[in-house]
């Protein structure tokens, strides 16, 4: 079975963009030695991603070509007048059902990609398998934090950790699925 991977960066106070859904404090954090922080080699390991409505906006809207045409790419969204466009096709209805089969299909791994509301929507239906979250030197204090409210706790198990000379730090975790879930 593939898993979901949530690969992600956030501020020490757990934020993952700033109060307006920006992210471009994450380019002031200083990277003396240009790391990728494992980037290269994670997106080796996936052909999926799933993402918030938000977080496709903004990718959108970041001045690049679509960076991830090299996957399939769907959109987690409320918005059910939304069906595909040239580089997600948008899920509104039984969503979890549908991440459930995307998970048994043969593949690589899938990347979440964020944000805090499809975050929460996985653990929530206890979808999400790990969490790669990159700690960035910096406290925002106001932003979007790394969930929106969860029905209840999440258990994890750190699984390693790496400290980069930047002041990053990334915590790796898989998540401990309830006895008798569909993921043991």
């Amino acid at each position: 079975m593939r898993k979901i991977i949530l690969y992600i960066a956030g501020s020490l106070d757990g934020k993952i963009a700033d109060a307006e859904g920006g992210v471009d404090w994450l380019h002031r954090i200083p990277n003396p030695d240009e790391s990728d922080y494992g980037y290269a080699g994670f997106i080796k390991t996936i052909d999926t991603t799933l993402m918030g409505n938000k977080t496709y906006r903004q990718v959108l809207g970041f001045d690049v070509e679509f960076p991830y045409k090299q996957t399939e790419n769907y959109v987690i969204t409320r918005n059910e007048s939304l069906v595909k466009d040239e580089y997600v096709r948008y899920i509104s209805k039984h969503a979890a059902a549908f991440i459930r089969d995307l998970k048994n299909k043969p593949g690589k791994d899938i990347w979440c990609i964020g944000g805090g509301g499809i975050i929460a929507f996985l653990i929530d239906h206890d979808l999400l398998d790990e969490i790669r979250m990159f700690i960035m030197p910096v406290v925002l204090g106001a932003g979007i934090p790394l969930t929106a409210r969860l029905r209840d706790q999440c258990a994890l198990k750190l699984t390693d950790t790496v400290s980069y000379k930047s002041g990053v730090v990334e915590l790796r975790y898989t998540i401990r699925h309830e006895k008798g879930s569909a993921q043991n």
